[in-house]
C-alpha cells in the first residue's frame, strides 16, 4: 500500500525503548505513575489531570508527546502507560484492534506516522525527490523506495539459502522499485497488464524469512515440520485478515478526509467571499452570480484544507483583488453596451431604415454597422459621456450625410470590381478608361468566378457573395480594411475603471459584438473561360456581345444547354467512345413488338422515318431566327438543341482536339445537331 498523505513529522532522535509483551500485566496504579514521574520530574500538575489530558490526545499527538523529552518517553513507553495508547486507539473509528505481536506505541507508528521506518525521511520530503511511501502491513513496517530494496531481495539473493519451502510464508511485494521497472510501468500502463503480472511476487521480506528459516531449521521430523506449517498458514491467514480490514480502513479515512478538506475548502471559499463583501465588492459579486475569480478556487484548492487566517488573507489579498478589477471591468462593459446599443437603435436605426427604404430595388447601400463607424455617426454615440441624454440635432448632419457616404462606398466596390476586369487577359489589351461600369460590368458576357464555392457570379450579385463575407463575434478596425472607401482614424476617449477601451472606434466594435464584415475580392476573379463560351452562346441566340446585359437575358429566358467538357469536373473530362456497329444476330434483330395501337417499323421504314424528321427539322431551323454555324465536319458526339412546344433551346460545344475538349483560339466552330420529338412517328 502506497501512502499519499503530506503531514511532516519529527526524525526520531532516540532509539525506541524497550517494549513490554502486551500480554503482560497492566499495573495501572497511583502508586506506580508517582514513582514514574519522581525520576521525569516531568510538569506541576496534579496526576489526575495529566491522565485525563493523555487520554484525549489522538494517537499520533501521543507519539509525536512521547518523543519531545526524555522524561515524557520514559513515562509513555511504560507498561503503566498502556491504557492511555488503548484509549486513543479506541476513539479511532473503525480502526481494528491492535494485533497481539504488536505494542500500541509501535501499532500507532505504523497506522499514523508518515515517515519511512528505516531512513526516517518524511513524506514531503520524499515527494519532492519523487520518492513514495510503501506500507507493508504484513511486515509491520513502511519504507520507501531505497530502503523497500534493502528489505525485500529477490528469493535467489536471500542469505543463507532460505529453502523454497517456506515461499509462501514470506511475505513478498509486488511493487516496482528501480528506475528500470517504473521506466516499464509510465511506458506500459499497469492496468492493462495481466493479472498475473500485477499478482507476481517479485520480492520478499529479508527478516520474516531469515526469522522462518532459522525456526524451520531447528525443528526435528516430518509431523513437526508439518504441524509448524499448519501454525504457519493460520497466522499467515490472521495477519492477512487484519491487513485487509487496515486497508479497509485505510479507504474510508481517505473518503471521510475528502468529505472533511472538501468542507474546509469551503468555508474558506465563503470566507474570502465575505472578505470581499467587506471590501466593497459586492456589485462584481452580483454581477457573478456569486462566483469567485478562477485565481482564488485554484489557491484555495492547492493550499492545505483548514480555515482561513488573517495572516493567509493579507498575503493573497492584493492577488484577488486584481482579480477583482478585472471582473468590475468586465461588468461595466456590459452596461456601456446596453447603453450605447440603446443609443444606436433611437437615433441611427430609424435614419437607416428611411434611407433603405428611398433606394431603388436593387441598389447597393452600406450596411448597418458601416453606416454607424462613419465619423458623422461616431461622433455623437461615443465621444459624449453614455449617461448623456441625446437630442435629435446631434444626428441632423450625419443624416445629410448618409447618400453621399452611400454613393461613395458603391463606387469604393464597384472600382474594386473593375480592377478585376481590368486585370484578366480578355481586357488586358482593352485601355482602362474604356472599361467602365456602365459599360462593362452590366453585360451577360462579364462572369466572375469564386475559388471557394466555384460558383459563377455576376455582377452585381458578384458584391453580395457569401464567400466574401465573414462573420466576427469581436471584431476589429483593421477588420474593416476592405469595406471602408476612406480609412477610418480613431479618437481618444477615457472611460473609468474600463482601459482596454481607449478610443471610440473600438467602444463601437465592442457594441457590435456581432457583425459580417466583407473582406474583399480575394477569392473572386474574371472567369475568362465563361466569358468566351457566353460570347458564342449569344453569338447562337443572334444576341448582342456588347449590348446584351444580364438583366435582358433574364427576361429572356432562353433554354441553353452546353455539352463541352469545359465545365465538366476533372475526373469526368474523358473522351466519348465513338458507337460501333455490332455484327450479331442479336444487332441485326429488328426492335422489339411494342403495343397493337403501333405496328413494328421494317429497317427499311425506319430509315424513311429519319429522312422525314431531317426534313422537318431543316423546316424549323428555315422559320427560327437563331443563327446557326455549321462546322466542317457533321459529328454525332458535339452539341444538341432540342425543338418542341417549349422555347427554341440551343447550345454550343467547343469542337474536340486530341489533346482533349477545350476553345480552339483561332477559330470557334459551334455545330449543331437538331432533334425532334414527334409523338408516334417512331
Amino acid at each position: 500500500m502506497v501512502k499519499g498523505s503530506s503531514r511532516k513529522t519529527r526524525k526520531l532522535e532516540l532509539k525506541p525503548p524497550k517494549i513490554h509483551p502486551s500480554d503482560s500485566k497492566d499495573d495501572d496504579t497511583p502508586d506506580t505513575f508517582q514513582s514514574t514521574l519522581k525520576y521525569g520530574a516531568f510538569i506541576d500538575l496534579p496526576l489526575d489531570i495529566l491522565c485525563e489530558i493523555f487520554k484525549l490526545l489522538p494517537p499520533l499527538s501521543l507519539l509525536q508527546l512521547a518523543r519531545t523529552a526524555k522524561s515524557c518517553r520514559k513515562f509513555l513507553m511504560s507498561r503503566a502507560s498502556k491504557s492511555f495508547w488503548t484509549c486513543a486507539l479506541s476513539d479511532v473509528e473503525a480502526l481494528p484492534p491492535c494485533p497481539d505481536d504488536m505494542s500500541e506505541p509501535h501499532y500507532v507508528h505504523l497506522m499514523f506516522s508518515n515517515d519511512c521506518h528505516d531512513c526516517l525521511r518524511p513524506l514531503s520530503e520524499l515527494m519532492e525527490d519523487g520518492d513514495e511511501l510503501h506500507l507493508y502491513l504484513e511486515a509491520r513496517t513502511q519504507l520507501c523506495r531505497a530502503c523497500s530494496l534493502k528489505h525485500f531481495k529477490r528469493w535467489g539473493d536471500l542469505p543463507e539459502g532460505v529453502t523454497l519451502a517456506l515461499s509462501e510464508f514470506v511475505l513478498a511485494t509486488t511493487n516496482r522499485l528501480t528506475k528500470d521497472e517504473l521506466k516499464d510501468s509510465n511506458k506500459y500502463s499497469r492496468h492493462r497488464e495481466p493479472q498475473r503480472v500485477l499478482n507476481q511476487r517479485t520480492r520478499f521480506h529479508v527478516k520474516t524469512a531469515l526469522a522462518l528459516h532459522s525456526e524451520y531449521q531447528k525443528i526435528k521430523g516430518t509431523k513437526a515440520k508439518k504441524a509448524w506449517k499448519d501454525n504457519q498458514r493460520k497466522l499467515w491467514v490472521t495477519k492477512e485478515e487484519h491487513a485487509n480490514a487496515c486497508k479497509v480502513y485505510f479507504d474510508k479515512a481517505e473518503e471521510i478526509a475528502k468529505v472533511r478538506d472538501g468542507e474546509l475548502r469551503v468555508q474558506r471559499i465563503e470566507r474570502v467571499r465575505e472578505k470581499l463583501m467587506d471590501l466593497g465588492w459586492g456589485e462584481e459579486l452580483k454581477f457573478t452570480v456569486g462566483k469567485l475569480p478562477s485565481e482564488v478556487y485554484d489557491w484555495c484548492y492547492s493550499s492545505p484544507a483548514k480555515e482561513l487566517t488573517d495572516k493567509e488573507w493579507e498575503s493573497v489579498k492584493d492577488q484577488i483583488v486584481s482579480s477583482m478589477e478585472r471582473t468590475r471591468e468586465a461588468r461595466l462593459k456590459i452596461d456601456i453596451r446596453k447603453l450605447l446599443k440603446q443609443r444606436i437603435v433611437t437615433w441611427v436605426k430609424p435614419a437607416y431604415v428611411s434611407f433603405f427604404f428611398s433606394q431603388p430595388p436593387n441598389t447597393l447601400i452600406p450596411t448597418f454597422h458601416e453606416v454607424c463607424l462613419t465619423e458623422a455617426f461616431r461622433t455623437p454615440l461615443c465621444t459624449l459621456p453614455l449617461d448623456q441624454k441625446l437630442s435629435a440635432d446631434l444626428f441632423e448632419s450625419a443624416i445629410a450625410q448618409l447618400p453621399a457616404f452611400a454613393e461613395e462606398w458603391r463606387n469604393h466596390r464597384i472600382e474594386q470590381v473593375l480592377t478585376l476586369v481590368r486585370n484578366s487577359p480578355t481586357y488586358k489589351a482593352t485601355p482602362a478608361n474604356d472599361i467602365t461600369a456602365d459599360a462593362v460590368l452590366p453585360l451577360a458576357s462579364t462572369i466572375f468566378k469564386c475559388a471557394d464555392c466555384k460558383e459563377r457570379l455576376v455582377y452585381p450579385s458578384v458584391l453580395t457573395h457569401q464567400c466574401l463575407f465573414a462573420a466576427i463575434s469581436l471584431p476589429k478596425i483593421e477588420d474593416f480594411v476592405y469595406a471602408m472607401p476612406t480609412p477610418t482614424t480613431p479618437r481618444e476617449i477615457h472611460i473609468p475603471n474600463v482601459p482596454s477601451i481607449m478610443n471610440d472606434v473600438s467602444l463601437l466594435l465592442f457594441s457590435l459584438n456581432y457583425s459580417m464584415i466583407w473582406k474583399g475580392l480575394g477569392t473572386v476573379k474574371f472567369d475568362d473561360d465563361a466569358h468566351q463560351h457566353a460570347l458564342l452562346m449569344l453569338d447562337a441566340l443572334d444576341l448582342s456581345r456588347t449590348k446584351t446585359t444580364v438583366d435582358e437575358m433574364e427576361a429572356k429566358q432562353p433554354y441553353v444547354e452546353c455539352l463541352c467538357q469545359c465545365f465538366w469536373e476533372p475526373a469526368a473530362r474523358k473522351p466519348t467512345a465513338m458507337p460501333t456497329k455490332i455484327s450479331t444476330r442479336s444487332g441485326q434483330a429488328p426492335n422489339p413488338t411494342p403495343g397493337e395501337s403501333q405496328p413494328a417499323l421494317t429497317p427499311r421504314e425506319r430509315w424513311a422515318a429519319r429522312w422525314l424528321r431531317a426534313s422537318l427539322v431543316q423546316n424549323a431551323l428555315q422559320n427560327s431566327k437563331v443563327k446557326i454555324l455549321f462546322s466542317p465536319r457533321w459529328n454525332k458526339k458535339e452539341s444538341r438543341v432540342r425543338l418542341s412546344r417549349q422555347p427554341v433551346s440551343v447550345s454550343c460545344a467547343c469542337v474536340p482536339t486530341a489533346s482533349g475538349p477545350g476553345i480552339s483560339q483561332a477559330t470557334f466552330y459551334v455545330t449543331i445537331k437538331l432533334i425532334i420529338r414527334m409523338g408516334s412517328m417512331g
